[in-house]
């Protein structure tokens, strides 16, 4: 297994765990959100042993245009879910101002956003490792 396909294996988890929490903020029923995130965390921990133990190294990516991507790809899911938290405030900040009376935010909409910006991030940092590379396979 290569770095590059462990990546996308745990872009493929988190994209479930962001399903799963979408889910529950939509159903908003506590015992299938705990059962759906108990499995995704397992999936995530299985994952991320597996690439210690085939990959057999300690850092398994060590070289600086991938750790470029990488800073890369997380500055873009952080910027991202800045500006949908942004956009969410202001349309509940709006939603107050033109309907008085409570309007409140889930629970789950930070958590579901979470899993989507780390799914993100990893997408992205696929497509910078790809970019250069047309039809290559990582062999790190």
């Amino acid at each position: 297994m290569t770095f590059n396909r462990y990546i996308s294996f745990r872009m493929v988890v988190e994209i479930v765990g962001a399903v799963c929490c979408a889910l529950l903020l939509l159903f908003q029923n506590n015992l299938v959100g705990v059962i759906a995130t108990g499995i995704v965390a397992v999936l995530w921990i299985v994952g991320e042993v597996l690439v210690f133990l085939v990959l057999d190294r300690q850092d398994p990516r060590r070289d600086e245009l991938s750790d470029k991507h990488q800073s890369d790809a997380m500055q873009f899911a952080l910027t991202t879910m800045i500006a949908v938290l942004i956009l969410l405030g202001f349309v509940y900040t709006m939603l107050a101002l033109l309907q008085p009376g409570m309007h409140q935010i889930r629970p789950m909409t930070l958590p579901t956003l979470a899993m989507a910006a780390l799914a993100l991030s990893d997408a992205r940092y696929l497509w910078l490792e790809h970019q250069g590379v047309r039809g290559g396979d990582d062999e790190d």
